[in-house]
């Protein structure tokens, strides 16, 4: 790059502003510098004075009115949790199947040699139909599809 911004010559000549806020922060005092950036020539550090450093005021906590101090929130019951759907429900049950069928087809009266393939079958039958529930069906006719309604 170019140095430091106070050195630089700006192409109409004068003055940038981003080079004279780069100036006056360097004369108020120390300015972190890049480690492989050389050190500029000492500013000289002008000391300010102390009656014009103000201390930011303390923030304040604003109450609406009509609430007391010692009211607290009490967040309100959490809806109850929806129903299982019955395309919902087949598709864990064919998971549960498909489970059992794996580990001790016995269970259910399969014979061992058949467990894991009717298993496999059953878990990937299980899972299509869950995620085949995911997708989203097509607008019906006469239904509007706008996308978001805000």
């Amino acid at each position: 790059m170019g140095g430091d911004p106070d050195e630089r010559p700006h192409p109409d000549g004068g003055v940038d502003d981003f080079d004279a806020i780069v100036a006056g922060w360097r004369r108020e005092g120390e300015v972190p510098r890049w480690p492989d950036e050389e050190p500029a020539a000492a500013v000289p550090v002008v000391p300010r004075d102390p009656a014009e450093r103000v201390p930011p005021a303390p923030p304040t906590v604003v109450r609406p009115p009509g609430r007391p101090e010692d009211e607290h929130f009490i967040p309100p019951e959490p809806p109850p949790l929806p129903r299982l759907a019955a395309p919902a429900a087949v598709g864990l049950v064919l998971l549960v199947l498909g489970i059992v069928l794996v580990t001790a087809p016995g269970w259910v009266g399969v014979p061992e040699t058949y467990g894991m393939p009717l298993g496999l079958l059953t878990l990937a039958a299980g899972l299509g139909w869950l995620v085949l529930r995911l997708w989203p069906s097509p607008p019906r006719p006469g239904e509007d599809d706008d996308g978001a309604v805000l």
